[in-house]
């Protein structure tokens, strides 16, 4: 048995609906998650993923903690203002999973670091919102054939999708590199960040890659879910693979930082 009786108690209420049962809590102990950005995105996937179940939770975030932070990052409290992200993350899990294994990576996604940073993990959540960042780790994972999902939010406009999914045929869905004309259209760089919206579109993503990793078919796969919080409208945009593009990011491999336009930070003095 994969969970303890202590484990089944604590889940005994996912446990109970019709369709997931025991075998799907146990799936979700036995994933490995990678989350790249623990800020207002990944403060509540974090959260999520860690109460769910997952057995395993990497997460990656150089940064420190800050009062302006608050109001989108509730896995935080105040007295926790200038420690490192990752490592409170990590700490606030065991508070409401103590069966979970976080694993706080104090370090940037750089070219040189994603063989380390991805390794061992079956599935990559990209919550940095930052195109450099993007374009690294959509190269990364299709270099070293990890599915991945990304998602911004830009004050009430939000969007999300997997990447680099693994097809019934042995191929893979699209790129992010085939979408971005699309995510593009959801950029609004307006000053300010609402954390109702960064939460709102946490729990989509948490919500398809827990499918994902119970084996639900198909939620990520080459689609594109764009969200307009203020007008309350979703729309769903279909992808196609462009394989000749992600064929050529396969034979580059992962490029230099100066090529993604990404500024290398000095590594945490921890």
């Amino acid at each position: 048995m994969i969970l303890t009786e202590k484990e089944t108690q604590h889940f005994k209420t996912p446990i109970a609906v019709p369709g997931f049962g025991l075998s799907m809590q146990e799936k979700l102990k036995m994933s490995r998650v990678l989350v790249i950005g623990a800020g207002g995105l990944g403060s509540p996937i974090i959260q999520y993923l860690g109460a769910s179940g997952i057995g395993i939770i990497g997460i990656a975030d150089y940064g420190t903690i800050n009062t302006e932070d608050m109001h989108r990052q509730p896995i935080y409290h105040m007295q926790d203002i200038k420690k490192h992200k990752a490592k409170m993350a990590a700490s606030r899990m065991y508070g409401f999973n103590p069966y979970a294994r976080p694993f706080p990576l104090l370090l940037q996604a750089k070219p040189e670091a994603m063989g380390f940073l991805l390794d061992g993990f079956d599935i990559v959540v990209d919550c940095t919102q930052h195109l450099p960042s993007h374009l690294l780790i959509n190269d990364a994972c299709i270099a070293f054939n990890k599915p991945f999902v990304v998602g911004e939010v830009h004050n009430w406009l939000a969007w999300y999708g997997g990447f680099n999914m693994p097809m019934l045929d042995g191929s893979v869905s699209a790129s992010y590199r085939c979408a971005m004309d699309i995510t593009d259209d959801y950029r609004n760089y307006d000053a300010g960040a609402l954390g109702f919206t960064h939460g709102a579109t946490g729990m989509h993503m948490v919500t398809d890659i827990i499918k994902y990793l119970i084996e639900v078919p198909m939620g990520l796969t080459n689609k594109i879910y764009g969200m307009d919080y203020l007008h309350n409208t979703t729309k769903v945009h279909e992808l196609t693979a462009n394989k000749e593009l992600i064929e050529t990011v396969r034979t580059n491999g992962i490029l230099s930082a100066d090529d993604y336009g990404l500024e290398i930070v000095p590594d945490v003095e921890d």
